[in-house]
């Protein structure tokens, strides 16, 4: 395999889940050196080609799923299950297994890759931490909500205390658990926890900017499954303003699509709140109506 929450695209090569369905966490790109496989860690040509199946963003129609399995296992046989180019192609693969709906084999894939790493590494090492986080965005995804629940609360406390409190794979990871449960009918439980975590991440100033409207972004979301309905569109209109004052690079961001993207959530928020009061006057009208009112 890997979210998200939400890591997602601090990740050309992420997860699902992330803000919008990436998972949270990247996987980690470290090379393997165990005894049988110190002389294939070189790559050569053929891994290389291997390798280069995967950069396309999308799964290529001319590489069936057979060829891919089949690809990632080559390259763990030559390269090791750590090396770089194992961890980019698997990332991939699972990426594209997300975007085609198949999320039950990606579930399947961060459950096995976690067992692999707790029982290699221990479950408090902090890469393996993060790839819990991904397995509970896998859950989230996979249709889970009470497993990912369960795994994102875990996870959130385990690395407050293994990396500490204020560390920003925290924050992320608590946000995680937040928005799980206000998918999961806890509205309420997600939207104070995210006021807080709001909080918090903003009394850090531009060093969390990025973080804070992260959290903001996913608070809105909670809000909006809360029926709070206004405030959401007040924090909306606030990330509105700082994506308006976000200077991209030259060829990043061509189709201002994220600002089109907020700006077709805010239409649909202001349509929400307009029905709401509609609903509420027609209702206040019924009940002056009716006899003895």
């Amino acid at each position: 395999m890997t979210t998200t929450e939400p890591p997602d695209e601090r990740r050309d090569e992420a997860q699902p889940g992330g803000t919008d369905g990436t998972l949270a966490e990247p996987a980690p790109q470290q090379a393997e050196r165990t005894p049988e496989k110190q002389h294939t860690l070189r790559r050569t040509l053929r891994t290389w080609r291997v390798r280069r199946r995967f950069r396309h963003w999308e799964r290529p129609e001319a590489l069936p799923w057979p060829d891919v399995h089949e690809d990632v296992a080559y390259l763990t046989r030559e390269l090791g299950r750590r090396h770089p180019d194992t961890l980019a192609a698997r990332s991939r693969a699972s990426s594209w297994l997300s975007r085609e709906g198949r999320h039950a084999d990606v579930l399947r894939l961060a459950e096995a890759d976690v067992d692999e790493r707790t029982a290699e590494f221990g479950a408090d090492d902090p890469d393996t931490l993060g790839w819990r986080s991904s397995l509970a965005w896998a859950r989230r995804m996979a249709g889970d909500l009470d497993g990912a629940v369960a795994e994102a609360r875990a996870v959130a406390e385990d690395s407050s205390r293994v990396l500490g409190p204020d560390h920003a794979d925290v924050y992320q990871r608590r946000v995680s658990l937040a928005r799980f449960l206000a998918e999961n009918g806890e509205a309420g439980e997600g939207v104070r926890l995210l006021r807080d975590l709001y909080a918090e991440s903003q009394a850090f100033g531009r060093k969390r900017r990025d973080e804070t409207r992260s959290i903001r972004r996913t608070l809105v979301r909670a809000l909006e499954l809360n029926g709070d309905l206004q405030e959401a569109l007040g924090l909306l209109d606030e990330e509105i303003e700082a994506e308006r004052g976000t200077i991209y690079g030259v060829d990043e961001n061509l189709g201002d699509h994220e600002m089109k993207r907020l700006q077709e959530w805010r239409t649909r928020l202001v349509a929400d709140v307009a029905l709401r009061d509609w609903n509420r006057r027609r209702e206040q009208e019924r009940r002056e109506d009716a006899p003895g009112g």
